[in-house]
C-alpha cells in the first residue's frame, strides 16, 4: 500500500510553519461532502474550507468521526486534507485525522498529512478493544516521536480505553503533543485536564456544543465542534465575546447553539451513524454551503419523517441562517 502512494507524485503542500501552530479557537469538525453515496466530493471540500476560513474559523478538522473517517481509505483521506489545505489557505490551521487500526498505520497516516499540507494530526487510541494506561501512553508518544508535524490526542467515548487525565498529564510534556479534544461530556474531567495542561503547551479543546461557554469559563483554548458545520459564526461570536470579556453575549450565543443541540437528540441518530452525518449535511444544504446532502455508507437514504424533524429544528432554532428551501430531500 505505501509504495503505491509513494510511487505516485504529489504536489507539496503549504502549512503554517510548526512554530505558529496554535491550537485555540473555533474549529468545525467538518463533514465529508459527497457527490453521490460512497462518492466523496474534493470540490466541495474546497468550497467548505474556504466557507469557514471566510467565517473566521481559526482551524478546520477533516477525516473525523464526524467526516466518517471510519469508511474512507487512504486515497480519500488524501484528497480530503488536500481539499481542506486548498480551500482553508495559509491563514486558518488544517487538523486531519489520522486514526486507525494500528500503530505503523497511524504514523504512515501522519507521514500523509503533513506531505498533503496538514498543520496537526489528530487521532484516538486504537478501536475496538481495550488497552492498559501504559500501552496508551507509548502509542500516543510513539506516534508523537514519529510525526512530522504536531499531534492532537482526540478523547471520545466510543473508544474502549480512556485517555486517563494522568496519561494526559504526562504526554503534555512531548514536545510534539500539543492538544487533546474531549468529548466526554464531564466538565469535572475537563477541569482536571485543564489542571495537568498548566504551564505546559497542551491545549484543552472541548468537544461538546452544550459546553462551551462553561468550557471555556474553566479555562479550555477553544472547541472542536460538529455543529461548526452549520453555524460557525455563532460559535465565533461565543469565543469572541468570551475573549473581550463580554460573558453576557457568549451566554446569549451559547443559548442559541442549545437550540440546534436538539438536533442530537433525535431517536434516530441510535439506528445509523449516517443520521448524524446527515443532518448535519442537510444542515449545509440548508444553508446554501452544500449541494448533495449524501453520506458515505452506501446505501443511505434519509427517511422523510426523519427529514422533516431536522428542517424544523433548524428552521425553529436558527431561521435566519436558512438560504435554501427547507422542503423534502433524498440523499443520492
Amino acid at each position: 500500500m505505501l509504495d503505491r502512494f509513494e510511487s505516485k507524485p504529489r504536489k507539496t503542500r503549504t502549512r503554517l510553519p510548526v512554530r505558529e501552530v496554535r491550537c485555540r479557537g473555533v474549529i468545525p469538525a467538518v463533514i465529508t461532502p459527497c457527490k453521490a453515496s460512497g462518492q466523496v466530493d474534493r470540490a466541495a471540500m474546497v468550497r467548505l474550507c474556504k466557507t469557514f476560513s471566510q467565517q473566521k474559523c481559526d482551524g478546520v478538522f477533516v477525516i473525523g468521526s464526524t467526516g466518517e473517517m471510519f469508511l474512507l481509505d487512504e486515497e480519500e483521506r488524501r484528497a480530503m486534507t488536500e481539499a481542506a489545505r486548498e480551500g482553508a489557505g495559509n491563514t486558518t490551521l488544517v487538523y486531519a485525522g489520522i486514526s486507525g487500526t494500528g500503530l505503523k498505520q497511524i504514523i504512515r497516516y501522519a507521514r500523509y498529512a503533513a506531505a498533503d499540507g496538514a498543520d496537526v494530526a489528530v487521532f484516538m487510541v486504537p478501536f475496538s478493544v481495550k488497552f492498559s494506561q501504559a500501552e496508551i501512553y507509548d502509542y500516543i508518544r510513539a506516534v508523537a516521536d514519529a510525526s512530522p508535524i504536531p499531534v492532537a490526542m482526540y478523547h471520545h467515548l466510543r473508544m474502549p480505553t480512556p485517555i486517563e487525565v494522568d496519561t494526559v498529564g504526562r504526554l503534555a510534556e512531548h514536545s510534539n503533543v500539543i492538544a487533546i479534544k474531549d468529548s466526554s461530556t464531564d466538565m469535572e474531567r475537563l477541569k482536571a485536564l485543564v489542571a495537568v495542561a498548566k504551564d505546559t503547551k497542551l491545549a484543552v479543546m472541548q468537544g461538546c456544543e452544550n459546553l462551551l461557554y462553561a468550557s471555556l469559563e474553566a479555562g479550555a483554548c477553544g472547541c472542536v465542534s460538529a455543529l461548526g458545520n452549520v453555524a460557525p459564526e455563532w460559535h465565533v461570536a461565543l469565543f469572541d465575546a468570551w475573549t473581550r470579556g463580554d460573558k453576557a453575549q457568549a451566554q446569549a450565543y451559547q443559548e442559541r447553539i442549545l437550540g440546534l443541540c436538539k438536533l442530537f437528540a433525535l431517536e434516530q441518530l441510535k439506528q445509523s451513524f449516517s443520521n448524524f452525518s446527515y443532518f448535519l449535511k442537510r444542515g449545509l444544504q440548508l444553508r446554501g454551503w452544500l449541494k448533495n446532502t449524501a453520506c458515505v455508507m452506501p446505501g443511505y437514504v434519509p427517511e422523510p419523517a426523519f427529514d422533516e424533524q431536522v428542517v424544523e429544528i433548524f428552521r425553529a432554532a436558527a431561521p435566519e441562517l436558512l438560504k435554501a428551501p427547507t422542503g423534502s430531500t433524498k440523499a443520492k
